[in-house]
């Protein structure tokens, strides 16, 4: 599995990035994350709304593979 994102499919652009979510101290160290964000903010354009999009998982892997995934466009062939 590849940890290459591709880019939004909304902009195109903009600043993506993985966050790992929900450490919690043990007492001696903190615990692996309870999630894995893929945040990405689309590049602002003048008139509209900014906009944040974000795929979550319980791993890096499968929060990758969510931000990945993407709907074929009808009359698209693969």
């Amino acid at each position: 599995m590849s940890d290459r994102l591709l880019p939004c499919p909304w902009c195109g652009a903009g600043e993506t990035e993985v966050v790992e979510n929900g450490k919690i101290w043990l007492g001696m160290k903190y615990s692996e994350p309870s999630s894995v964000s893929v945040r990405h903010h689309c590049a602002r354009i003048p008139g509209q709304p900014s906009r944040m999009l974000e795929r979550v998982g319980r791993d890096r892997a499968s929060a990758v593979s969510a931000w990945n995934t993407r709907v074929p466009v009808l009359g698209e062939t693969q």
